[in-house]
Parts: structure tokens; C-alpha cells; sequence
């Protein structure tokens, strides 16, 4: 599998925070970024919808554009607005632009946001994560980056995969839990405190089947 030469993202995101344009990476599973990100791989940028054209106008600039995204038809409720790839042809950089922090839900797989709580808290607390000299980029905070990988799994990926087992099981440690219980109980309900003793005891192959078949809401 061929990996994306690291230093046209160490450029692209030193120009993204000279030019203080606000975005949210959301992830960087194992480390990827900047020297190991497979072709093919995009990267999760959450921007503003305000800042649409600001963006678009920025990567534009560095012969970046538009192309479909593979989401394109499906459904979005509750205010989500459609993903937007941005693709560099030269570098064979994705850009995956979203409005808002979405998952899918667990019938039909609509896409819907997760509560307002964390979308505000999101902008309110992401933090600066320097790498190296030469990279650095503006992320969640271990809180809401902690809550994102959870429900991500869950709703999205319906397993829990090794990059984020590994990465939850460093953020836990890092958390304020009675913080981060506030905001899952938002999204999880009464399966809160049977969500967190399951993180907490590592049994990450049994919390989905669990949660389904959950009825004490």
C-alpha cells in the first residue's frame, strides 16, 4: 500500500493554522499523520458551515478540488449538511470537510448529529497538538475526542477496531469521567453508566450487542 508523502500535509496544515482558518481535525488514529496515511485514506476535518467558502477558496488556492463524495445519496436529518471532499489529484490528499459531528444511526443508517452539548463543547475546548517542529494541528479535546472514538464505534464502525481500542484506552486515563458521563448520558441515556463500566473493564466486544439488545431506557 503506497503512504502519502508526509511533507505536503506538513505543509498544508502549517498553512491552514498561519491563515488561522478554524477547523477540528477529528482524528488521527495510530498516529497517521503526518508520515504514515495511506492513498486512499481521508482525513476528518470539522469546519463551520459559515467558513464553507473560506475553506473551499483556501485548498482551491493549493490546487486542491471538489470531487464526489461516496455519501453523496445518503440521508441526512436533523440539520447535518452533506460532507465535502476536497482532493489534491498530484498528492492523492483527501480531505473529508464536515459540518457537524455526525454518526449513523442503528436502523436504516441515517446520518444525525450528536447532541448540541458536544458540538458546542467541541469549538469551546479543542486544543493545539504539536507533533514536531514542523507539524502540528488544532483537535478535539481529550474529553469529546474520547466520547467522538466511542460513539463512532458504535454507530459507525459496530465494532470496536484496534487503533481505537488502543487510543480510548490512553484517553480514558486522561478524562474527567464525571464530564464526559454528563455528555454520553445525552446520547446513551440509562446504557450510560453500563457503557463506562464496560469501557472501564476493557470489554470492548461485548458493549455492542449489549447496547442493542439494551430496553431499560
Amino acid at each position: 500500500m503506497n503512504i502519502i508523502k508526509s511533507g505536503e500535509l506538513i505543509r498544508i496544515f502549517r498553512l491552514l493554522n498561519e491563515n488561522e482558518l478554524p477547523y477540528i481535525l477529528l482524528r488521527n488514529i495510530n498516529m497517521e499523520l503526518p508520515k504514515h496515511l495511506k492513498v486512499g485514506k481521508d482525513i476528518d476535518l470539522l469546519i463551520k458551515k459559515k467558513d464553507e467558502k473560506e475553506f473551499i477558496k483556501f485548498f482551491t488556492s493549493n490546487k486542491y478540488h471538489t470531487i464526489k463524495h461516496p455519501f453523496k445519496h445518503d440521508t441526512f436529518l436533523y440539520g447535518v449538511d452533506h460532507f465535502k471532499f476536497i482532493y489534491n489529484n498530484k498528492n492523492k490528499i483527501i480531505f473529508d470537510l464536515c459540518f457537524q459531528i455526525a454518526v449513523r444511526s442503528l436502523d436504516a443508517g441515517q446520518w444525525i448529529p450528536l447532541d448540541k452539548t458536544v458540538q458546542e463543547s467541541a469549538w469551546m475546548n479543542k486544543r493545539f497538538k504539536q507533533l514536531s517542529n514542523k507539524f502540528g494541528y488544532w483537535t478535539l479535546s481529550y474529553e469529546d475526542e474520547f466520547i467522538c472514538l466511542v460513539t463512532r464505534s458504535i454507530f459507525d464502525k459496530k465494532e470496536f477496531q484496534d487503533g481505537y481500542i488502543q487510543r480510548i484506552n490512553e484517553l480514558i486515563r486522561k478524562i474527567n469521567t464525571e464530564n464526559v458521563v454528563e455528555k454520553l448520558s445525552v446520547i446513551f441515556f440509562k446504557f450510560t453508566p453500563f457503557l463506562m463500566d464496560y469501557l472501564t473493564q476493557k470489554k470492548f466486544k461485548d458493549i455492542i450487542n449489549f447496547y442493542i439488545a439494551f430496553k431499560e431506557y
